[in-house]
């Protein structure tokens, strides 16, 4: 442990800060706003969520309104902002964290090619700039592994080919993380770290993503497993947790609850305020990361104490 820190600080200690006009600022949308309400001045990209794989793994389920994915787009040529679909999650369709559509599709060669011309089919629709692969997990000590080398090989040199990126979302750090090769990694545009949510375990009541847990998600993806720096991206979660899996209100309704914007804690919910997001935002910048990630764009607040108006004034700043 000692070690990863020093090498981890070392490598903290000699970066130079990110070019601004490099550092993404990546928002996750589900269509639960309108997209007129999306701070799109403070967004590099934004990931449309979700894109549900059909049961056999290897199609996509139209969605059932479309709508606000093609003013999505729309409003993002307007302003400059990137547009990706991000497939799957956690809640995929068969209960959290059941990833078996996932696993269908990606362990024959001919699942793996019909899921890759579905989704290009989905992204040349629409228009999109990319695709965020989110399987919630391949497995390290399975198949699953490698056939996601495979798939991750494929899909990103049918995007490429077309000018389109490929991110994906994955765990913060431990073994989940290990289904994802480092083989893959020379493939991916870059990755989305889920920095949050590490609330299981022992029988007690903990934070969920504390300043903390961020160090040791970079460290274990950049200095444990090789992923480039320039190729992680630090995610920062919008919304709180009661320890042990329990969500909590957003940040913008602990506001309207009366939680203090600068603090951490509240009433039982453990958040990210406005010095927790700047010190993370900090260290990603430092880090030579290639950004920030956000779950998701709803939760934030359109005042003074919008989160993601902390984070554009610490890149700007830089």
């Amino acid at each position: 442990m000692k070690k990863t820190l020093i090498l981890f600080l070392t490598i903290l200690s000699t970066c130079s800060f990110a070019q601004k006009k490099d550092f993404k600022v990546i928002g996750y949308f589900v269509p639960n706003i309108p997209v007129n309400d999306i701070p799109f001045e403070n967004l590099t990209h934004i990931n449309y969520s979700f894109a549900i794989p059909a049961k056999s793994g290897d199609t996509l389920i139209p969605l059932k309104n479309d709508k606000s994915l093609i003013e999505l787009v729309k409003k993002g040529k307007e302003t400059q902002t990137k547009i990706f679909i991000s497939i799957g999650g956690w809640g995929i369709g068969d209960g959290g964290g059941d990833d078996t559509r996932f696993h269908k599709m990606a362990e024959t060669p001919a699942g793996r090619a019909r899921f890759i011309e579905n989704t290009m089919d989905f992204v040349m629709k629409y228009d999109l700039d990319g695709v965020d692969l989110d399987w919630e997990y391949p497995d390290e000590d399975s198949p699953s592994a490698d056939q996601y080398v495979e798939l991750i090989r494929d899909l990103s040199t049918e995007l490429h080919e077309v000018n389109k990126e490929l991110t994906a979302a994955v765990i913060s750090y431990g073994k989940k993380g290990g289904g994802v090769k480092k083989e893959t990694f020379e493939y991916f545009d870059w990755i989305n770290l889920m920095a949050y949510d590490d609330d299981y375990g022992p029988d007690y009541v903990k934070a969920h993503s504390p300043y903390s847990l961020a160090i040791k998600s970079l460290s274990y993806w950049i200095l444990e497993r090789g992923l480039p720096r320039d190729k992680a991206v630090l995610g920062l979660p919008f919304y709180s947790k009661r320890g042990m899996g329990n969500y909590g209100p957003s940040y913008k309704k602990l506001l309207e609850q009366g939680a203090s914007p600068y603090d951490d804690y509240h009433l039982g919910s453990f958040y990210n305020g406005m010095l927790t997001i700047e010190a993370k935002t900090e260290l990603a910048i430092k880090e030579g990361c290639a950004g920030v990630m956000v779950w998701e764009i709803s939760h934030d607040t359109s005042d003074e104490f919008s989160l993601f108006k902390k984070i554009n004034e610490v890149v700007n700043r830089n």
